[in-house]
């Protein structure tokens, strides 16, 4: 009792507050120098030593940023990676209910699913490479649709089998004696209850996709680059260090994922503990 109390006093207090500010330091003061140099004039990117308020207030690196190319590439990002998410959610969230239910493919077939998750995306490269452009799908939108709902399916197939394994399979039962179909049963039943996994899932796998390099570096030319291949097209011999353009569309980059975060954090927080509590 007395080691509870003592990390419940002032001394425990200022630890956990001082933890709190180192973590909080480590995470946002990037962002906030992020955020700080895309506001910068030129001649102050590179000052030494470095300042972190700017002189000027300006968004030059915006407008740079946006002449580049990063409107485009922005356009590009939300199409690909929107798409995708949706595609591979509804596709994976039936066979992981599928699995879950029926015991579709045996018992290890998710797993199997899985493995191919982990096998490096450059295995595929160059049969992929030579296939997308016979058929037409090199450096557009839909072959990178496809190629990122592909390489999600198995994320999505393994996290929402275990979200659905938690779901009551009494209350499905219930209503197949009513007459409900098993799609009526997934539809009306199984995914609200399922929600906050759901919910999770489709965040991670945005997150996942919006953050992918490889892809679009090989299978899109400069016209169809994402935001992750037109920030490292700042780091070139050819175009130099050009710090303000690149942190303009760095922060133009955090800002979907910021906002999804914010809007949703109560369900993402659920979602990653569905199922981990059992009465």
């Amino acid at each position: 009792m007395s080691g509870v109390r003592a990390k419940r006093g002032p001394l425990g207090i200022a630890l956990r507050i001082a933890i709190v500010a180192v973590v909080l330091a480590v995470t946002l003061l990037p962002i906030a120098w992020i955020i700080l140099t895309s506001l910068k004039p030129r001649d102050e990117w590179l000052t030494d030593p470095p300042t972190w308020i700017p002189s000027v207030w300006t968004i030059d690196s915006y407008s740079q940023m946006w002449a580049d190319g990063g409107g485009r590439a922005l356009l590009t990002s939300v199409v690909v990676v929107c798409a995708s998410t949706l595609i591979a959610i509804v596709v994976g969230s039936l066979a992981a209910y599928s699995f879950s239910r029926f015991q579709t493919g045996g018992p290890h077939i998710v797993s199997w699913i899985l493995s191919v998750k982990f096998l490096p995306a450059v295995v595929f490269a160059v049969p992929l490479l030579l296939m997308f452009t016979k058929f037409g799908l090199y450096n557009s939108w839909l072959g990178l649709i496809i190629l990122y709902t592909a390489f999600s399916l198995p994320f999505v197939v393994w996290m929402m089998k275990g979200f659905f394994d938690e779901v009551p399979i009494e209350i499905e039962e219930s209503a197949r004696v009513d007459g409900c179909s098993w799609l009526g049963v997934f539809a009306r039943f199984s995914v609200p209850i399922a929600g906050p996994g759901l919910v999770a899932t489709t965040i991670l796998t945005f997150a996942f996709g919006w953050s992918e390099f490889f892809l679009p570096l090989v299978f899109a030319g400069q016209e169809n680059y994402t935001i992750t291949v037109q920030l490292a097209s700042y780091f070139s011999e050819a175009v130099g260090l050009e710090w303000g353009p690149q942190a303009a569309l760095s922060v133009v980059g955090m800002a979907p994922m910021f906002i999804a975060a914010f809007a949703i954090q109560k369900y993402l927080i659920r979602g990653m503990t569905f199922g981990a509590v059992k009465g």
